[in-house]
């Protein structure tokens, strides 16, 4: 018997099947492992929404090649072991063409060397982190920029704005310390005041210290939404007024927060601005979402439109006799030159994956809801 960590979500397959009551023998089946019940299963659910909604659609307009595209999703609630587990069972059992969304640094670099044995493509991970970018691995694509590609940004507009004096608080003890850290630091000429772990100290004493450094910008690195929303609330109740930033990811930790906390949080976004349509990719994405009768646009369910339809040419591209190997081939022939991305460039080659490294800033206002 099958644990519950590998029972399918039925409300995924219905979706991606596009109303239809059951699996065909002939369907191209795409897998994921994400959490879909644990603490990042806001992550998924976004980016799926977005995702379900192009597949779906593709679905209702014959599908490629007059096959459906089958999305199994099975949930890992972020834990590496199970992602493990069903990752080998979508590349064994279910014969998946492909894997995709994975949510995550830690499931996606556990999973990379069944990945790598099975030579499928693992496509839009959700995560920037290094262990997915920092080496080329032929089967990884990437359509989100990475966190390097974000922070050089939002370090690129700290010091356009004049700010010059940075603190950072987080839930890893080496995050600040590290090279990579300090030479963006350096290269953005702001001055690390102070860079503070929850590792072994409480978040008023975080807070603390925080604010006696005297920060002008205060950057949160954390992903812990049981971390980042109390302290920022401790840091606005013992009167920092100052900016705090973080990256795309980081905010989806902070999303369910106290909107007076979060009043003026400048964010790193990785897509376009889902509700204003005035790129194409965006347009396209509202009227497919309200299609499917989904009014909450997002950043993340942008993201996995943009997703879903990338793989979707790829997969047009290697037909018909689909392999692996085929789509890969097909993949690494994307760019910009040969595919219209609708306002989002995607760039990929035989020596690069990773498609994308759009960025842009937004902030959160006092009414709640993102400003562009």
């Amino acid at each position: 018997m099958r644990t519950p960590a590998l029972v399918r979500l039925g409300i995924v397959l219905l979706a991606c099947l596009a109303g239809s009551a059951a699996a065909a023998d002939d369907d191209i089946v795409i897998g994921q492992s994400a959490d879909l019940s644990g603490q990042h299963a806001h992550v998924t659910r976004q980016f799926l929404a977005g995702a379900n909604a192009y597949f779906t659609q593709l679905n209702r307009q014959g599908g490629i090649g007059g096959r459906r595209i089958r999305l199994v999703s099975l949930d890992d609630k972020g834990d590496p072991v199970l992602a493990i587990r069903n990752t080998q069972q979508l590349l064994q059992a279910d014969k998946a063409l492909a894997l995709f969304g994975y949510v995550g640094w830690q499931t996606s670099s556990a999973v990379l060397p069944v990945v790598n044995q099975n030579g499928a493509a693992f496509f839009a991970p959700v995560t920037g982190a290094r262990v997915v970018y920092a080496e080329f691995n032929r089967h990884v694509f990437t359509v989100r920029a990475s966190y390097v590609d974000e922070y050089n940004y939002l370090f690129a507009h700290f010091s356009k704005v004049g700010l010059k004096r940075m603190a950072i608080f987080t839930d890893a003890p080496d995050i600040p310390s590290s090279a990579l850290m300090q030479r963006m630091i350096a290269a953005a000429r702001v001055e690390l005041v102070t860079a503070e772990s929850a590792i072994g100290q409480s978040m008023e004493d975080m807070a603390g210290k925080l604010i006696r450094a005297r920060p002008d910008i205060i950057l949160a690195m954390s992903i812990s939404p049981a971390l980042n929303v109390p302290l920022i609330g401790i840091l606005r109740a013992k009167g920092y007024r100052g900016y705090v930033y973080c990256s795309s990811l980081v905010y989806s930790t902070l999303a369910n927060g106290p909107r007076k906390a979060l009043s003026g949080l400048i964010v790193s976004q990785i897509v376009p601005f889902p509700w204003k349509p005035g790129l194409p990719i965006v347009r396209e994405y509202q009227q497919t979402m309200s299609r499917a009768h989904i009014g909450d646009f997002s950043h993340l369910g942008l993201e996995g439109f943009i997703a879903a339809k990338v793989l979707a040419e790829g997969i047009r591209r290697a037909n018909p006799a689909l392999t692996r190997e085929k789509l890969i081939v097909a993949l690494e022939s994307i760019n910009e030159k040969n595919y219209d991305g609708l306002g989002y460039r995607i760039n990929f080659s035989k020596s690069n994956h990773h498609g994308s490294t759009y960025v842009d800033l937004t902030t959160f206002t006092k009414a709640g809801t993102f400003a562009h």
